[in-house]
């Protein structure tokens, strides 16, 4: 099926997103200077580190104006509320309007817009978009078509102005030297116990651990070929739907299921395809370990 008409929807939703984002914050920093949480600019949702700004609402209030307007009869889902929830039948955009707020909020540059439209399950079309004063790259796949990366995103207001590299995952075979993403809990301590197990099997076994804070740019970066893999038991449909379509279009290897220890989430295990086995017998290792 041809996705022309929904890519460039979701590029027009994301350049919205991130001039929402950079409106919202009125001098052009959007990642630099004042922390947000001194300043009395956010909000906590499940916990102190799970915070929401103003931002967030007016970048998803930006993405849901596009996407409504092009495709009024597509479900949207978003992190910040729309009145819809995830089902995994027909067609859902899920959109994650700020994507690394922590990061954000405290002026640290790795943050993105995350937007997807998923049929019936699946992933079709993924744009990750990562501000100037963040990234600036956008990247962008449509399943069946490859993934790319744009580098410069200030002249990107629609699909017609992409000039994309292609992305490919990395040809790294064993789990010695390989730079996995993942995750420690900050909000729930039987969460983070799991976690903090998946984290000592990856080094024990001489590989590399990363966590710098958005799932869709980590994704974006296995898809590059500058991390090999990804590796998280419990996340949110919205923070990965778009980098696993990357991840996939760009020869890589994605593991996505319900999640085995945390309700109301999914569990990713994504790699080059190389360290796949690895990491799921991680996965396997830390559940066990946490349930005796």
């Amino acid at each position: 099926m041809d996705y022309e008409r929904e890519l460039d929807a979701a590029i027009r939703a994301a350049s919205a997103g991130m001039a929402a984002i950079a409106d919202w914050r009125g001098d052009g920093t959007e990642a630099g200077g004042t922390d947000l949480r001194d300043a009395g600019e956010t909000e906590t949702k499940t916990s102190v580190n799970d915070m929401v700004t103003a931002a967030d609402q007016a970048s998803q209030d930006a993405i849901l104006e596009i996407l409504t307007s092009a495709f009024p009869d597509d479900s949207v889902v978003g992190e910040e509320g729309t009145g819809e929830h995830y089902s995994g039948h027909g067609r859902e955009w899920v959109v994650d309007p700020i994507d690394g707020t922590a990061n954000f909020a405290v002026g640290l540059p790795y943050y993105c817009v995350s937007i997807a439209l998923v049929v019936d399950g699946t992933p079709q079309v993924g744009v990750v978009a990562s501000p100037p004063r963040a990234l600036d790259r956008l990247w962008y796949g449509v399943r069946g078509e490859g993934a790319f990366v744009h580098h410069g995103v200030d002249d990107v207001t629609d699909a017609a102005d992409l000039d994309g590299t292609p992305l490919a995952v990395s040809d790294r075979d064993e789990l010695a030297g390989a730079v996995v993403f993942g995750r420690l809990s900050e909000r729930d301590a039987d969460v983070r116990a799991v976690d903090e197990i998946t984290v000592r099997e990856v080094l024990d076994r001489e590989g590399q651990f990363r966590r710098p804070g958005s799932a869709a740019i980590n994704l974006a970066q296995v898809a590059a070929g500058h991390a090999d893999g990804y590796l998280i038991l419990s996340i949110q449909e919205w923070d990965v739907a778009a980098g696993l379509l990357l991840v996939e279009e760009a020869g890589g290897t994605v593991r996505r299921r319900p999640s085995r220890i945390e309700d109301s989430s999914i569990e990713v295990i994504v790699s080059n395809g190389y360290i796949q086995a690895d990491l799921e017998a991680i996965a396997a290792e830390a559940i066990e370990q946490a349930e005796t």
